[in-house]
């Protein structure tokens, strides 16, 4: 019942931190508000998880890492997945309904286009990829509120440039996976939309912008001859190690869990580190 839940994909739910961490507010995190935020947000993820693995049950079983899923192996039952789906999804909306009653619109809408991505928006050319950076996005949003942050377009623009890198990255990385079968649903439309080459091209298309951004987001406000210019720059060079890295692991198909990766990967976990340092300096 654990497994299903997929815990370990709750790391990429920290995002929701990013806005107050950036901001310097770190006054919310002495409140309770934000921690029920993220765990109310992170059940409601780990029901659309179950809704997906039940819908794609039989694409699961001939996938080489998804067939040990609970569902997919048949260590648990469809009918009581569904039941604790909606059971997690009724006490997600509950939490975050009784905490911050101006997020239920952010999580509904998470929830409808999670609906839609899992029954057609990932067979359908760019919206594949497009719906995931905007999933991404909602995390931000959520997060923004909670902290009361009022976000830059820069910092937006960013954050999608780079959320777009990783979604398309995982969508490369599925193609150039020759475990992955070709009966697999998600494979075929793969196929049949893109090249490698194709999506390499959007992978760097997105790292060139999201780079440009943020140079741009570093230096608008940072004197030539101060600490802060070398910070920026060494920013700018972790965020290109970051990218270029990246393209390069879904070129050879080890992005697919975004999240295994950056664990298997002890120098991206140290680089990330390093940026979040970086721009608590600098903001």
């Amino acid at each position: 019942m654990v497994k299903i839940l997929r815990v370990e994909q709750w790391t990429k739910n920290l995002i929701i931190f990013i806005p107050a961490v950036l901001s310097n507010n770190f006054e919310v995190f002495t409140s309770y508000e934000i921690y029920l935020v993220f765990i109310s947000f992170s059940l409601l993820a780990s029901s659309t998880y179950i809704l997906n693995d039940i819908k794609d049950i039989e694409q699961d079983r001939i996938h080489p890492e998804k067939k040990y899923r609970p569902l997919a192996s048949g260590s648990l039952n469809v009918k009581v997945a569904t039941t604790y789906s909606f059971a997690l999804l009724i006490l997600s909306f509950f939490v975050i309904y009784t905490v911050n009653y101006d997020l239920v619109i952010l999580f509904f809408v998470y929830l409808i286009i999670t609906i839609f991505y899992s029954s057609s928006f990932k067979y359908i050319k760019y919206l594949d990829f497009l719906s995931i950076t905007i999933l991404f996005g909602i995390r931000i949003l959520i997060g923004a509120n909670s902290a009361t942050v009022e976000l830059t377009i820069a910092f937006v623009l960013f954050l999608l440039f780079v959320l777009t890198l990783v979604s398309i990255g995982k969508k490369l990385s599925i193609l150039n996976n020759t475990e992955v079968s070709v009966d697999s649903k998600v494979k075929k439309h793969l196929i049949k939309s893109y090249t490698d080459t194709e999506l390499h091209k959007l992978c760097i298309l997105s790292s060139f912008f999201s780079l440009a951004i943020f140079s741009f987001w570093n230096f608008q406000n940072v004197n030539i001859y101060t600490f802060e210019f070398l910070v920026s720059v060494f920013s700018i060079i972790v965020l290109y190690y970051f990218n270029k890295s990246f393209i390069k692991a879904s070129l050879y198909a080890e992005t697919e869990n975004f999240v295994e990766w950056i664990v298997a990967s002890k120098n991206i976990i140290t680089i990330v580190f390093l940026s979040l340092l970086t721009l608590i300096i600098i903001y």
